[in-house]
């Protein structure tokens, strides 16, 4: 079989397979968009999902930038109060630490 045979084939079982599926058919467009806009949600609620949890969370840069240090004296810092936080049975995320944790140890702030 020549390569102009089997794109010929090919060409031949794509078509049957749109027919079938009717591809273009005003049906199969409304499903396409339905699915579009499921997956556009999908991902705008994983978007947030991800967003709350980094306002949850500080890290090195923002530390830094808060007390005016360096980010390896931050880095320093994160790993101690997450020790802090591990003492007494938290889960902790590497070069993360909590926002509420951070401002109760370096503000005093307490939030109920």
């Amino acid at each position: 079989m020549s390569q102009e045979e089997f794109k010929a084939m090919m060409d031949d079982l794509v078509a049957q397979e749109e027919e079938r599926l009717g591809v273009g058919s005003e049906d199969f467009q409304r499903r396409h968009r339905e699915i579009m806009e499921l997956i556009g949600e999908a991902e705008r609620q994983q978007e947030e999902r991800r967003q709350k949890v980094e306002r949850q969370f500080i890290g090195a840069k923002e530390v830094a930038d808060i007390l005016g240090v360096s980010e390896s004296k931050a880095y320093s810092v994160i790993r101690g109060l997450n020790k802090e936080l591990k003492e007494k049975g938290y889960i902790t995320v590497q070069g993360r630490v909590s926002r509420v944790f951070f401002q109760e140890r370096c503000y005093g702030i307490k939030t109920v």
